[in-house]
This record gives C-alpha cells, structure tokens and sequence, in this order.
C-alpha cells in the first residue's frame, strides 16, 4: 500500500464533481452555479477555481486559506453541501483505499477533490435509465426537457428554473409525453418505472438494504441492469461498495489489474457479460472493499478526461 499522510482536512473541489458524469442538471449563470436536486434548486459560488478543504473539526464551514465557497438553496436548506458531496463519509477509510497501490494513488492525486455525490434517489434513476447508449450532452437534454414538461416552476435569483418531477408527477406521463421530451426507447423504461415506484417500491427502504439485496430489487424495474443499478446505488443509496462497470472501464480494469482475474474468464476486448460483471464486481470488492465506489468515480473521471471527453 502507498503511504498517505493522515489530514484532518477533506479535500472538495466542487466543479469537478458536478461535472463528472455523476449529476447532469447543474448550469452556470453569471458567476454562480445552479443545480437542480429533487424539489431543491441547489446554488455554489466559488471564489476561485482552486482546492478547498473541509476541516473535519469545524462544523459548518469550508475553507481554503479563509477564502469561503458561498452556498445557498431555494427552498432553504443550511446543510445540504455536507450531504449533497459526502463530506461527513470517512476520509481516513477513503484515503486508505485510494492509496490501496500506486495506480489508483496517483489518479487520486491528480484529481483531488473529486467526491462521490449524493443525490435524490428518484432523479438519480431516472437520469441514469436516460443515460443509456447515448453521451452527456444527450442525457442533459432528455432531462432538461422532462423537469420543464413535468416539474415545478420556480424563480430564485430572479432566474426561471423547473425542478425535477417526483414519481407521483412522472408516473402520469404518457409513452408519447417521454417521447416528445427525446427519450426514445427509453421512454417506456421511464414510464414503467415511475409507476412501479409509485405502486410496490419504497426507495428509503433500499438505504437500508444490504447492497446486493438493494441491487436484486432494482434490477428487477424494467430497463435497468448492472451498470445501471450500480450507478443508482452509489451515487443516490449509500453503496458506496458499488462499482458501475461500462465497456471503458471493464478494458481499464483489465489493463491495470489483469493479474486480478487470471483465474476467471474475463475477456479484454468485448463487451461484459452479466457473469463477467459480477465476476469483476466480486474481485473489486474483495481488494477496495467498502469504498470500491470512490475507486471507480476516480478511474471514470481519469479515463474520459485522458481521452479528452467533454463533461
């Protein structure tokens, strides 16, 4: 294991996290950011582009050298940078398990402050059902269109924003609503799962779920696999064992820790069955443990931003 140096300190860089493929409806106006969160339109302003810290001895307050990031949110809600990324999830277990070797170590020094994000659970579904087989500008577009069809208006700092709608407004579109919104064969994935939500699936019970108990009872909504559910428990339901796998991130796996699977058959260069994922997932697992989550957000973010992929 490499060795890091204990802080006291919880490093965030907030930009780079809500533009890491995590959340997608997050906009820049003049010199603050808004984004939108469930029923909340959540607002940073950042002083400066650079690493801020939370000290873990000081509630209530991020810092870099005095310099503050402002946050607000309508309707109000004081604590909600501390949830939103994770700031009160165990540094010292994460740091530990990022420095598991030096391939990992040095990913996590280059991208410093990134964090897991945690969002409402209901947008986080169907943000990631839209993501599928398409890229970010696409998936911004499908959802930018269903919280303006189908969410609340609302105007905070004299800007018009519609918030994203919950399961009960959701479950009323019609096929051909999603449709019109772009979501194409996606959209009888979205209208299925609104209204399975809505009927038979409490989604604060799957927080209490242990993962793979939480990760059978989504799979089984229509149109969600793997990787998507994956994407869902991490990023929304406090799995922070979750280890979304795509294509991309199957050949890095293979590339880096091939010596992790030589007495599996993992095959390098096509597409992941659903016995290889779980093979991987297992092994993942079994080396990062708990925090395999912050692993896979780091390697994410090292392989599009070393390909040059647009955010």
């Amino acid at each position: 294991m490499v060795t890091y140096n204990k802080m006291n300190i919880v490093p965030v860089d907030p930009l780079r996290s809500i533009n890491s493929g995590q959340v997608f409806l997050w906009e820049k106006y003049n010199n603050s950011w808004y984004g939108i969160d469930g029923n909340y339109v959540l607002k940073l302003t950042l002083n400066n582009k650079e690493l801020y810290k939370f000290n873990v001895n000081i509630k209530h307050r991020i810092e870099l050298e005095h310099i503050e990031i402002d946050y607000n949110s309508f309707p109000e809600n004081k604590n909600w940078i501390y949830q939103y990324f994770r700031l009160y999830d165990n540094q010292e277990k994460i740091n530990k398990t990022l420095s598991k070797d030096q391939i990992i170590f040095n990913i996590y020094k280059k991208y410093r402050g990134l964090r897991l994000i945690r969002q409402d659970p209901f947008q986080c579904i169907i943000s990631f059902v839209c993501a599928s087989n398409t890229n970010i500008k696409r998936i911004r577009y499908m959802l930018k269109n269903i919280s303006r069809k189908f969410g609340k208006k609302v105007t905070y700092d004299g800007i018009d924003f519609n918030l994203f709608p919950n399961v009960n407004e959701l479950s009323e579109a019609s096929i051909q609503d999603l449709i019109e919104c772009g979501l194409g064969y996606r959209a009888k994935f979205v209208r299925s799962i609104s209204n399975e939500i809505k009927s038979n699936l409490d989604l604060k019970s799957l927080k209490d779920m242990e993962y793979l108990d939480a990760k059978s009872e989504l799979t089984k909504l229509y149109g969600i696999g793997n990787k998507i559910a994956d994407c869902i428990l991490l990023f929304s339901l406090e799995k922070t064992e979750a280890f979304p796998i795509d294509i991309w991130v199957y050949r890095s796996l293979c590339q880096y820790y091939g010596w992790m699977f030589e007495n599996i058959s993992v095959r390098k260069n096509k597409k992941i069955s659903e016995k290889e994922y779980k093979l991987v997932l297992k092994k993942i697992n079994e080396y990062f443990g708990e925090y395999s989550g912050y692993v896979q957000q780091y390697l994410y973010y090292h392989i599009r931003d070393s390909n040059k992929r647009k955010w």
